[in-house]
């Protein structure tokens, strides 16, 4: 293997052997040519491939990573996983003893939120007051926590809770054993009973010890403490653990991560090498200056400088816009005259926020300009309802005793099954402690079950049954037989021109196809399960096509792990980034985690970096003064003030002619609006005893001393000559002692008297 693309922290990583290793890799070090290279490099000493196992936390990490160890090792299987799908190949090998089957399901949040709600329903709790989210939340976390339902309980039972609490301590238990009735399981669980087998069965733990001599991690920073658990369970005969990530990049802590297991490693583990990547190959030296002058700030990390491997580029903005709509128009128009002029393609761009709900103006003014665009996290392939009609079907046929199945295709498409008929059903099935399938096909021995119900369900069982009988061939062709023997597919015309029937047609050929191609993939490791499991465990951020060559708009927590030439970072404001919930709790660790968070957005620029914020901002509804960001003074950043331009003034540039389907947006006329000029009592007014009020004359001069809403007291210093709208006035302002120039017809200053 050759090492001249290595550099000497990347070679001494690489080329460590025995003994755990941490390897601290800044944004765009190159960590996973070090990953993937260690694997080739350890395949040289005479380590089998089987004896490795490479765990990352997305299915786009996972991929790339194995491709990538296929061109280093051609035939040499080395697993290259999620900690998910790990986990979940580990309970269908040893989940009997958990009460398991190996056709078990996994729930996904939408099926979850249902048991839920039946749950709730069971235990006469409104859920309404208590919603199912809220509930699923609070037991995700006591999971990703290692805290069983019993744990739980026995908690609460010991001290004084609230009134959610309380609910949880009802519903967790009582919801574990709705799962495993149903022969299922959800996202947490699969780490929370893996971590328990491995805790409870020391001949087990020691078995994959010692088959996995070598175990390798990337973005360690994120582990939460189950797969903290794990991976030590794991480490103990065998400790040859290479932990790889950056404390800078830590931010799930919102779901669980523990930035303490990577701080905390060298204690863990005594006898462990540090090694630091610290040279960056992806951004410019402006962009990595600002990074490092941001996130030098935290006090939870392990200090490293990250230096350019590359040229010098053009310094990185801070802009000011009056409001939401002007930044969006802004960052649309400029995107499509970069475009235009040869100098970018669409896919260069990405668009970065704190939250969802700035999105929408960015994707409306995007159309506007006729900007091709994709949002990343937007409704996920796998979460239409046609999809999941389809997916239940295929649930149910593998694992008959799947109760949220059952319920949502049993009267899908149409069969004459109403909700009174199906709750009878439960009713009499929860009685007979009998799956509601197996239920189905004793249907007429259901008390006040219509004979046309009862007939209907069990020619659904029948139907079921039938299905089953194509699990040995191709999921393709069990798909197929799905459709045709449902009748699911009959009701769309696949020549309609309703687009919202085209769009489910097309959803539903997309699933063929997604069938057929795991199909070639898994070769004859293809099975039902094994597709249901990639549906199961697809990511938000996997929906993400990086070659359909538009402009990507995401939240900076799923821009992890990406990079693009220029980048919009938008919002960099009060209660957006900080989020709010960082700063009303006045936790310190939810502050540099919001840090962190803009810190690694940043760093996802290659060439350019612009970050935004506006005067007022719509939000939930309402259209508030902002406050910038507290973050942007710790950044040196050139500053350029767009604040002056009105949001009915803005054009965007027109398409090129060829664009025979552009049509100039209508705007509403403009009305003269009154203008809110500032006001003071006067001292005789005060004297009179009255409040009448003067207008303050909105002229001014060198030397008068105004307000800035933002930027505080300071001095005018230079006025443009002439009369016109446009003319600027110069202040400089007390504080720090910045100088800003405005548009004076439109400028929030506010005169407060002479020097």
């Amino acid at each position: 293997m050759s090492a001249s693309d290595l550099t000497p922290s990347q070679l001494a990583a690489v080329e460590h052997v025995e003994g755990p290793l941490l390897v601290l890799a800044g944004p765009g070090s190159g960590k996973t040519r070090v990953i993937t290279r260690r694997i080739a490099r350890l395949v040289e000493h005479g380590v089998r491939p089987g004896e490795m196992l490479a765990i990352t936390f997305t299915n786009k990490a996972a991929r790339e990573m194995a491709e990538r160890v296929e061109k280093l090792l051609p035939g040499q299987r080395v697993w290259v996983t999620t900690f998910h799908k790990f986990c979940a190949r580990i309970l269908r090998q040893h989940g009997s003893a958990l009460g398991l089957q190996p056709n078990f399901t996994i729930f996904d949040t939408s099926d979850q939120h249902q048991l839920l709600r039946q749950v709730l329903h069971d235990v006469d709790v409104d859920a309404t007051h208590f919603p199912p989210a809220k509930i699923g939340h609070q037991i995700s976390q006591a999971k990703n926590e290692l805290i069983t339902a019993d744990i739980y309980s026995r908690r609460f039972e010991e001290r004084v809770g609230n009134h959610m609490q309380a609910v949880v301590a009802r519903v967790y238990p009582k919801y574990q054993q709705r799962l495993l009735e149903a022969n299922a399981v959800d996202f947490d669980d699969l780490l929370l009973h893996v971590a328990g087998l491995l805790n409870d069965h020391e001949e087990l733990r020691n078995s994959l010890d010692q088959r996995f001599r070598y175990i390798l991690v990337d973005e360690y920073q994120d582990t939460n403490q189950a797969q903290y658990q794990i991976v030590a369970a794991l480490s103990q005969i065998e400790p040859n653990l290479c932990a790889t990530g950056d404390p800078d990049q830590s931010i799930y802590g919102w779901r669980g991560a523990q930035i303490e297991n990577i701080l905390r490693f060298e204690r863990d583990f005594p006898e462990v090498k540090v090694i630091r990547l610290e040279d960056n190959f992806r951004s410019t030296p402006e962009i990595l200056q600002t990074a490092d002058a941001l996130i030098v700030h935290n006090r939870q990390r392990k200090a490293k400088v990250l230096r350019a491997r590359n040229p010098s580029g053009p310094p990185v903005e801070l802009r000011l816009y009056a409001n939401g709509r002007n930044e969006a128009d802004a960052i649309a128009g400029e995107i499509r005259e970069l475009v235009g002029s040869g100098e970018r393609r669409w896919s260069d761009f990405a668009i970065f926020y704190r939250v969802n709900a700035l999105s929408r103006t960015l994707e409306t003014a995007l159309a506007r300009a006729h900007v091709p665009h994709q949002v990343a996290g937007s409704v996920a392939f796998f979460e239409r309802s046609e999809i999941k009609d389809l997916l239940a079907y295929l649930r149910l046929i593998e694992n008959p005793q799947d109760r949220i199945a059952f319920l949502r295709c049993v009267n899908t498409p149409p069969r004459g099954i109403g909700k009174t008929s199906v709750d009878r059903l439960g009713r009499w099935a929860d009685e007979a402690q009998l799956p509601l399938l197996e239920s189905a096909g004793k249907a007429i021995q259901v008390p006040k079950l219509p004979k046309r119900a009862g007939k209907a369900l069990v020619e659904f069982h029948h139907l079921i049954g039938h299905l089953a009988l194509h699990t040995s061939g191709p999921v393709a062709d069990l798909l197929a037989a799905v459709l045709a023997e449902t009748g699911y597919a009959a009701g769309l015309d696949p020549l309609s021109a309703d687009e919202q029937e085209l769009q489910r047609r097309g959803n539903i050929d997309e699933l063929l196809s997604a069938a057929r191609e795991y199909d070639e993939q898994a070769g004859d490791e293809a099975s039902l399960t094994g597709f249901l499991e990639s549906a199961s465990l697809a990511q938000d951020i996997d929906s993400l096509d990086s070659d359909l060559g538009t402009v990507t708009l995401m939240t900076l927590h799923a821009a992890k792990g990406l990079e693009f030439p220029c980048v919009y970072l938008i919002g960099v404001e009060q209660n957006l980034l900080p989020h709010e919930r960082s700063l009303r709790t006045n936790d310190p660790r939810q502050l540099e985690e919001e840090r962190r968070l803009l810190f690694v957005g940043i760093t996802r620029a290659e060439q350019q970096l612009v970050l935004t914020h506006t005067l007022r901002r719509e939000l939930h509804g309402r259209e508030l003064s902002t406050i910038p960001s507290d973050f942007i003074e710790e950044m040196s950043l050139e500053r350029r003030d767009f604040s002056d331009q009105s949001g009915d003034d803005f054009e965007f540039p027109v398409p090129a002619d060829d664009d025979d389907d552009y049509q100039p947006v209508a705007t509403a006329p403009k009305t003269e609006k009154p203008k809110n000029l500032p006001r003071l009592t006067t001292a005789a007014a005060l004297q009179n005893g009255t409040l009448d009020t003067i207008a303050i004359p909105t002229g001014f001069q060198v030397g008068m001393q105004v307000r800035h809403p933002r930027y505080g007291l300071g001095t005018v210093t230079e006025i443009s000559p002439g009369f016109s709208r446009r003319r600027t006035v110069t202040v400089q302002f007390r504080d720090d002692g910045r100088e800003e120039s405005f548009i004076a017809d439109k400028c929030p200053l506010q005169p407060v008297g002479n020097l």
